[in-house]
This record gives structure tokens, C-alpha cells and sequence, in this order.
């Protein structure tokens, strides 16, 4: 409980679940569900502060895949969507949720944050 206590409300639940994992044997693992529950009844207990339950702020989101993706805009603007995708993937590129195969309306919203940026004319 002491890494709930460190990182909560700074991350989601899911990244404090993956670094909690991380440092667990794979028979220990947690689930989100069940981290959840243990650390609600250890607020109702008394044992952890009742901050640790409350929503977690906003990522904060760096411009470099919407600079990537618009360089390879940039390079060839007839290039379709499904095309950057497949550069993308093969330049091992993950996505914002970490997967590695793009798919289509993940690259239009890219693009549409590149534009945002002032990175496309």
C-alpha cells in the first residue's frame, strides 16, 4: 500500500496497477478491480487517507507524436491515413495507448492536434 499511497491521485489506476505488477512475481499479480476494493477497505479502515480515492488529473500530453505525424504529412501530402499508419508501424512507433498497430481515426486525431499546434500549414 505504500506505492498506492505514493502515487495516487497523480496516475490512473491502470498505471498504478502495471507498477505495482512490475514489481511483483507473476502468481502475485494484482487485478484493477481488486486493487480497488483492497484500497477502498483500507480507506474505510482507517489505513490509507481518503485522497488516494479521488480522480486522477489529466495526463500531460507531448507533442511528439503529432510532430511525427505530421512530418510524414509534410513529406507527401497526398499520403492516405492508412498509409501512415503502415510507416508508423514500421518505424515502431506506439500508439497514445501504448499498442503497436494505428489504426485510422487514431492518425486523423494526430493530425487534427498537429494542426491545432501550428504544426501543419
Amino acid at each position: 500500500m505504500p506505492h498506492v499511497r505514493r502515487l495516487r491521485p497523480d496516475l490512473a489506476w491502470e498505471d498504478v496497477v502495471r507498477i505495482i505488477n512490475g514489481l511483483l512475481p507473476e502468481a502475485r499479480r494484482w487485478t484493477q478491480s481488486r486493487l480497488l476494493r483492497a484500497v477502498k477497505a483500507y480507506v474505510r479502515d482507517g489505513f490509507l487517507p481518503t485522497e488516494v480515492l479521488a480522480r486522477a488529473g489529466r495526463r500531460e500530453t507531448d507533442d511528439r507524436l503529432p510532430a511525427i505525424v505530421a512530418a510524414i504529412r509534410g513529406a507527401d501530402p497526398d499520403i492516405t491515413l492508412q498509409a501512415i499508419c503502415t510507416r508508423l508501424e514500421a518505424m515502431r512507433e506506439r500508439t497514445p495507448r501504448g499498442r503497436t498497430s494505428w489504426q485510422p481515426s487514431s492518425v486523423k486525431m494526430l493530425l487534427e492536434r498537429a494542426e491545432r499546434l501550428g504544426l501543419l500549414e
